[in-house]
Formats: structure tokens, C-alpha cells, sequence
């Protein structure tokens, strides 16, 4: 009995080592790819943006892209970002709060979770044309609206930012029902009885219990929202082109090749836009982490 555990410790530790290793093989492709188009491009990326024209470091380059050409991009690109993230953050909340709460009619329920899902991963020059179809110049929607409210497309162009924003929320919507039905569904049935038997409303209910327990979740979903609306080019740019001061078009031009005296200009344009979306994505991780110990405690 003594002679045979250590050599069953020894046999298992071999085992989950070979097992370990096996894992790490499996994974190695993945990482391979990480590595040749994530990581390496951004480092490539990075240490561009420090350089000048002629390869030497420089502040300059991060500097002039924050400078006063480029500021107004950067501004109108957080604009459309933050509401759409803000309206979308709210139709999509209670788009969630009724696939949750509504189970009949069942085949209803399924189609509209299955066209939340679909939506929320549509986008780029499909979509834009879709909307142009709809709403653009010539669109079919248009004829009706200009119809019933002469002028009113007029002031509201589907290139423009209104009519950008009105697109992005295309897929805004149901992202945020779907990164919000699982938080939707843990809060607990037992939670609303025992609220009630204490006497509370439902007012009560929903401004007491579920709104503090859904408050990260929902900050953190709407900060998402925002680093996916501040990212999006190809939408954007097959809506308006040239014509909107976005950040990632005029990334596009730069790289392009229109403009070729600073090449590393849409480096430090690129990084600021990814240090950017990295702090709404870090800030999102940090709110999760905290709706997560309130959902499972």
C-alpha cells in the first residue's frame, strides 16, 4: 500500500502534465494567429507612432494627431458614439427586459432572440446600402416621408450624423439585449416574492433591488456599445464617404495613401483610437467582474 500511492501520485502527475502539454499544443495555432495579426500590428503600430518621417523617436506625431486638424474627428466620432451607446444602451434594455419577462408567444420570443443576435453582428457596407435603399436620396421610405413632411429628409440626410447614428443603432439595439438577457435572467424570481411580501411595490422593486444589482451590467454594456460605434468604418464610410469627420475615415485616407507626407500620422490617429476603446473595454471588465459577485453571491 505505501509503495503503490507514491507511484499512482507520480503516474497522475504525469498525466495531467501530458495533459497540460497537449493543451498547450492545441492552443499554439491559435496563438500563432493572435500573434501574426493582432499583437505584432499593434506593436508595429505603436513604435510607428513614436517616429518622424525619418524614422526618429518623436512626441510630435501623438501630439499633432490630438492637435486642432484632427481634434473636431475625434469629437464627432465620441458624439455619434455616446448616443448611440446612450439610446441604444436604453431600446436595448428593454428589448432584453421583454425577451426575459415575455414567454409567450413562444415562436415570437425565439425569432426576435434569434434577429437580436443576427442583428448585433451586421453592419459594414451590406447594412449601408440596406439604409440607402431605405432612406437615401431615392430611398423607398423617402418618397413616403417627403410625401407626408415635405422638406423633412432634407434636414435629416442619411449621410449625415443624424442619419449615421440612426444606422449604427441598427445593430447597437440588439447588442445590448443580447449582453444583457444573461444579467436579466439571474436576477431571481425569489428576489421580486420576498420584496413583495415585505410589502414593497413594483416600483419599489425595480428602484431598490433590480436597477443597483443591473447598474454595472449596464454601464459596462453601454461602454461596450461605445468602443463598437467609436471603431466602425466600413458603415460609415459607405453612408457618407469623404463627407464625415469620423476618426476611422480618415484613418481610410491615410492609408490609402492620400495623404503621404506623415506616414506615421495615422499610427498615432490609430493608437489614440485604440488606448481609447482599451479604457472603455478595462472599465467594462471591472463592472462585470463586480455585477458577477452580485449575481452569484
Amino acid at each position: 500500500m505505501s509503495t503503490s500511492t507514491p507511484q499512482r501520485a507520480a503516474r497522475g502527475s504525469r498525466q495531467r502534465r501530458r495533459a497540460a502539454w497537449s493543451g498547450a499544443l492545441g492552443a499554439l495555432p491559435f496563438f500563432l494567429f493572435m500573434a501574426a495579426f493582432l499583437i505584432l500590428p499593434i506593436v508595429a503600430n505603436t513604435l510607428r507612432a513614436f517616429q518622424d518621417p525619418r524614422g526618429r523617436f518623436t512626441l510630435e506625431t501623438m501630439a499633432e494627431a490630438l492637435g486642432p486638424t484632427y481634434r473636431s474627428a475625434f469629437l464627432q466620432t465620441m458624439e455619434i458614439s455616446v448616443a448611440t451607446s446612450l439610446i441604444g444602451g436604453v431600446l436595448g434594455m428593454v428589448l432584453a427586459w421583454a425577451l426575459v419577462a415575455t414567454r409567450r408567444p413562444r415562436w415570437l420570443h425565439g425569432v426576435t432572440s434569434s434577429f437580436a443576435a443576427m442583428a448585433s453582428q451586421s453592419g459594414g457596407i451590406t447594412l449601408a446600402y440596406a439604409f440607402i435603399a431605405l432612406l437615401g436620396t431615392q430611398g423607398v421610405l423617402t418618397g413616403v416621408i417627403d410625401v407626408l413632411a415635405p422638406g423633412l429628409m432634407e434636414r435629416f440626410p442619411i449621410t449625415g450624423t443624424v442619419g449615421v447614428s440612426v444606422v449604427y443603432l441598427y445593430f447597437q439595439v440588439p447588442l445590448m439585449a443580447v449582453l444583457m438577457m444573461p444579467a436579466m435572467r439571474a436576477v431571481r424570481p425569489a428576489w421580486r416574492d420576498a420584496a413583495i411580501t415585505l410589502g414593497a411595490t413594483r416600483a419599489h422593486y425595480l428602484r431598490d433591488i433590480v436597477i443597483p444589482i443591473l447598474w454595472h451590467p449596464l454601464l459596462g454594456a453601454m461602454l461596450l456599445l461605445f468602443a463598437n460605434a467609436f471603431a466602425a468604418y466600413a458603415t460609415a464610410y459607405a453612408l457618407a464617404g469623404g463627407t464625415l469627420n469620423l476618426v476611422s475615415i480618415v484613418i481610410g485616407f491615410f492609408i490609402s495613401g492620400n495623404v503621404l507626407f506623415n506616414p506615421g500620422l495615422a499610427a498615432a490617429l490609430v493608437t489614440w483610437m485604440m488606448l481609447i476603446i482599451i479604457a472603455a473595454v478595462g472599465v467594462r471588465v471591472l463592472l462585470t467582474r463586480k455585477s458577477e459577485q452580485w449575481l452569484s453571491s
